[in-house]
């Protein structure tokens, strides 16, 4: 047989084949045997049946001053029987847990009891009122914890900021809350004297920012809060100048310090909301008696204090100056 006959004859038999599939009896035949189908899976569904259900417990109500030490159940293995088309709605819930309120059951003892009947109670609850228990594989069980001791520690940020030119923070960084409670083991809880949020690092900071930061975990160990607010207040700054006098500290009340000269040029960083606002007090310079007391030199290098958290680089001339003991 030649190869164009047999290409006619595999043609012939192709469009046989379509006529087939795409006829009316096979069309009809396919949608009574659906129609069949389902009316097969609708009547199953209508029928008393029995399945397994796994469901999740959830511990809730859990206070702060404990920790707990075992392992309790994580979930409660359920014999039902109720309709098909009813358990079949429970395949739809996704792992909807059954909730545990511990704060309820709290002792002295250490051990919370968690009864059979208790289960079943939640379970009811959990359940259509048509669904029948058939057997329950979970049975009492206790939740064992351990109290824990409670004090209060103030919570440090590490920051690593880089302000964008000429902007400065304008007040110290504000924590919110600045002090948690803790709860640990007591050996734990007298070795930690800061908590501490996390790393802050941002560059070219040039506006207020309020930021979320999370307390860093530390093992056996709760805290009030999971996290802080940490605001950092930017503004602009500008560079100002004034004179202030020099003062002398821890002189006796029969002695006066003169030096010379008797004022100093100060220059400093100031945001420009502080600008007008911002006085003589809040940088004080100075020298102190204890330093000059028992000193050969007639010059001293002064000091400087600066009394607010929104003043910086502040530099002074004269640096040094010459003084003169007198009594008085």
């Amino acid at each position: 047989m030649s190869e164009q006959n047999v290409k006619r004859l595999f043609r012939f038999y192709l469009r046989k084949l379509k006529l087939f599939f795409i006829s009316k009896d096979l069309l009809s035949f396919l949608f009574f045997l659906a129609l069949s189908a389902t009316f097969w899976f609708v009547h199953a569904l209508d029928k008393s049946r029995e399945t397994t259900l796994t469901i999740p417990i959830h511990y809730v109500g859990i206070p702060q001053d404990i920790a707990i030490k075992n392992n309790p159940p994580t979930d409660i293995t359920i014999t039902v029987k109720d309709q098909g088309l009813r358990l079949f709605s429970y395949s739809r819930q996704n792992g909807t847990p059954i909730l545990i309120d511990l704060s309820r059951h709290v002792n002295n003892n250490g051990n919370i009891l968690i009864t059979a009947a208790m289960l079943r109670s939640k379970v009811t609850q959990y359940l259509l009122p048509t669904t029948s228990i058939m057997d329950m594989r979970t049975d009492s069980f206790y939740v064992q914890f351990d109290k824990l001791y409670t004090a209060v520690r103030p919570v440090l940020v590490n920051s690593k900021i880089e302000l964008a030119p000429q902007y400065m923070l304008s007040q110290k960084i504000e924590i919110n809350p600045n002090r948690v409670e803790v709860y640990g083991p007591k050996s734990v809880i007298d070795t930690l004297k800061y908590v501490y949020a996390e790393l802050i690092d941002i560059k070219g900071l040039n506006d207020t920012m309020h930021l979320a930061c999370k307390l860093l975990k530390i093992p056996h160990v709760k805290y009030s809060a999971e996290s802080v607010i940490v605001n950092l207040f930017v503004e602009h700054f500008t560079e100002k100048h004034i004179q202030i006098p020099i003062t002398s500290i821890n002189c006796p009340e029969n002695y006066s310090i003169r030096t010379f000269p008797a004022f100093v040029n100060v220059s400093f960083f100031v945001g420009l909301s502080k600008f007008k606002t911002n006085n003589q007090n809040d940088i004080q310079v100075y020298l102190d008696y204890n330093d000059l007391k028992n000193s050969n030199d007639t010059k001293l290098r002064l000091k400087v204090k600066n009394n607010t958290t929104y003043l910086s680089n502040i530099r002074i001339s004269p640096e040094e100056v010459e003084f003169l003991l007198e009594r008085k």
